[in-house]
């Protein structure tokens, strides 16, 4: 692909379908490319959520795609998932900004790896790591709803796009171009607990949360405070007098998740 990309020495590819780009991904890094190297795909047949059991639905051609790998020494970066959400928050801010456009709401993280506009997913976050072999990085799965604007009922009511938000088609590719340059100054940046703080949604705020492994207990209602230094969300049960680290869970959007 004929994009820019700050990293030294790495390369972008396109497929126009496949299994899935961390697949792409992890051959790319087998035949040696550079850390900094990509893949985007128009398709993935089997593209997948931080849940196993979750899948990433996306209409052929519409949105943004895509693999990266970094070096294994990323996996020493805490809070990994939540800077890369900080990152599409503010290439998402940018593309809009150097446009004259306005998105209706602030762009921000759901912990832990989701990017919320209004209170609906426009983006997902997933993140895999291997340390030695071949295949040896931190691979970024990031999936950006661009230019789809109708969604499987499901998730009609929980999901938006760019182009719906911002009321014009979106292109991919400078928005990518964005991301990769914001991503390539983030990791230069020792200090990042504020800057994710500040965008995490309902902070401050009461909410239901159930720790661990999803449909697993019943749910903790408190204070969401923020994330702590290695990337946990910091909750203040009712009742409490201080916050407890959770490394694992989700926030609940709806009672229905509840059930």
């Amino acid at each position: 692909m004929a994009i820019r990309n700050p990293f030294s020495g790495a390369v972008c590819f396109f497929v126009g379908e496949t299994e899935s780009t961390m697949v792409e991904a992890r051959k790319l890094a087998r035949r040696g490319s550079a850390a900094g190297s990509l893949v985007a795909t128009d398709y993935q047949r089997a593209g997948r959520g931080r849940l196993t059991e979750r899948r990433w639905e996306s209409e052929a051609g519409a949105n943004l795609l895509f693999t990266l790998r970094l070096d294994p020494a990323a996996a020493s970066h805490r809070g990994l998932p939540l800077r890369v959400g900080g990152i599409l928050c503010r290439a998402v801010g940018l593309y809009a900004s150097r446009r004259s456009l306005r998105l209706p709401s602030l762009p921000l993280i759901k912990w832990p790896n989701d990017l919320l506009i209004g209170g609906r997913k426009a983006a997902g976050i997933l993140c895999e790591s291997k340390p030695a072999g071949e295949e040896a990085g931190v691979y970024l799965g990031i999936g950006v709803n661009c230019n789809q604007t109708v969604f499987p009922a499901p998730l009609s009511a929980s999901v938006t796009s760019l182009a719906l938000e911002l009321g014009q088609p979106i292109d991919r590719w400078s928005l990518l171009e964005l991301i990769l340059d914001q991503l390539e100054a983030e990791l230069s940046k020792a200090s990042w607990r504020e800057g994710v703080e500040e965008l995490l949604w309902r902070r401050g705020e009461s909410v239901r949360f159930r720790a661990g492994a999803p449909g697993i207990g019943e749910p903790i209602v408190g204070r969401l405070e923020g994330v702590d230094d290695m990337g946990s969300l910091l909750i203040r049960p009712d009742g409490e007098a201080r916050s407890r680290p959770f490394a694992s869970g989700e926030i609940i959007l709806h009672e229905v998740e509840a059930s």
